[in-house]
C-alpha cells in the first residue's frame, strides 16, 4: 500500500500490523495504524504546509494545556522546507462529539463540557511560543489583499458591472480599516467535530485537528464556535462556554459573525479554487454572478467591513 510504504520510507523499522483508513477531507487523508497512532497525509501542498505548523505548534505546547491534544510521536518531513509527507499522532480514544450525543447529556455536564472548553481556549489564547514558526502568523490585511487578488483575476472579469463596483468598495472599505485585535495562538477551525468525548464516561477525551492553528485574531475560535450549532453546540452552550471564558464583548463577537457570514460569499471562491474544491468553487461563482447578497446592510448602512476576519 502507498501508504505504508510511505511510512516504511521514514521509519524502515515500524511494524505496521495494520492500516485502517479513517476519513478524508478537503486537506488531509487519516489512517488509524495499529489500533494506536493516527497518521494524517496531505492532499496538496497547502495543506502539507499546515501540516508542519500543526506538528511544530503542538510538539511545543501539549504540556501547556489542560485538556489531551494529539502527541506527535511520527514525522514524515519532507524535502520541501516547511512542508510535511505526514504525521503520526498517538491516538485520543473516544468518538467525536455529534449533536445526537450532546442532546443526551445532562445538564450537569454540559456545563462541565463548557467549562472544559473554555479553560482549554483560555489556555491555548495565553501560549507564547518559544521560537516563530513560518507562515503561523496571519495577517489581516495582507489575508484580504491575497483573497483580493484572486478575486479580481477571477470573479471581476464573470460579474455584472454593478457587482464589480460592490466588490471593489468591500475590499477598498476592509483594507481601509484599522483592525485592534487581540492576536494569539488559536485554533482557527474549532466545532463540535473536533472534540472527542467518552460516552460511557460523560468526560472529554481530547480535542483535535489543529491544521488551521495560527497566530490570529482571538475571535476566530468563538466566531468558528457560534458557527459549529448544526454540529450540535447550541447557543446556549455557546453562552456557557463565552461566559466562563470571561468574554464580554458580545456586540463585536457578533458584528465578526455576521460579516463572516456575508463574505463568505466571497471567501469561498478564493478557497475553493486554491483546495481544489471545485464544487465550491463553482457553486460559489455562480452564485457571485447573481449579484451581491446583503450588500447594503453589511458595507453601506452598518459599515461591518472593520470586523472582517
Amino acid at each position: 500500500m502507498e501508504k505504508e510504504a510511505l511510512i516504511k520510507k521514514y521509519y524502515s523499522d515500524f511494524d505496521i500490523e495494520s492500516l485502517q483508513f479513517l476519513n478524508a477531507g478537503y486537506d488531509s487523508e487519516a489512517y488509524l495504524v495499529n489500533d494506536q497512532f493516527v497518521f494524517k497525509f496531505p492532499r496538496h501542498h497547502i495543506a502539507a504546509g499546515n501540516l508542519y505548523k500543526e506538528a511544530q505548534v503542538l510538539l511545543e505546547i501539549r504540556d501547556q494545556l489542560p485538556i489531551k491534544v494529539p502527541e506527535v510521536k511520527y514525522l514524515g518531513q519532507s524535502q520541501e522546507t516547511g512542508q510535511m509527507e505526514f504525521v503520526g499522532y498517538e491516538r485520543i480514544m473516544g468518538e467525536a462529539l455529534t449533536p445526537e450525543i450532546i442532546r443526551v447529556l445532562s445538564k450537569e455536564t454540559r456545563a462541565a463540557l463548557a467549562k472544559e472548553i473554555a479553560d482549554f481556549f483560555t489556555a491555548l489564547h495565553s501560549i507564547k511560543l518559544r521560537r516563530p514558526i513560518e507562515g503561523l502568523t496571519i495577517n489581516k490585511k495582507e489575508k484580504c489583499l491575497k483573497e483580493f487578488g484572486f478575486i479580481k483575476s477571477v470573479v471581476l472579469p464573470a460579474v455584472t458591472e454593478e457587482s464589480k463596483e460592490k466588490i471593489n468598495t468591500i475590499y477598498d472599505s476592509i483594507l481601509g480599516s484599522k483592525f485592534s485585535d487581540t492576536n494569539c495562538l488559536v485554533h482557527n477551525d474549532f466545532g463540535a467535530s473536533n472534540v472527542f468525548f467518552d460516552i460511557k464516561t460523560n468526560k472529554l477525551c481530547g480535542i483535535i485537528d489543529f491544521g488551521d492553528i495560527a497566530v490570529y485574531d482571538r475571535d476566530i475560535d468563538f466566531v468558528c464556535l457560534l458557527q459549529s450549532q448544526e454540529e450540535g453546540f447550541d447557543q446556549a452552550f455557546v453562552d456557557m462556554v463565552l461566559s466562563q471564558y470571561g468574554y464580554n464583548d458580545l456586540e463585536t463577537l457578533n458584528k465578526k459573525n455576521s460579516f463572516n457570514e456575508f463574505y463568505a460569499q466571497l471567501e469561498n471562491v478564493f478557497l475553493g479554487y486554491s483546495y481544489e474544491m471545485n464544487e465550491l468553487f463553482e457553486e460559489s461563482l455562480e452564485a457571485l454572478k447573481k449579484g451581491i447578497s446583503d450588500y447594503e446592510r453589511q458595507i453601506v448602512i452598518e459599515q461591518n467591513y472593520r470586523y472582517y476576519i
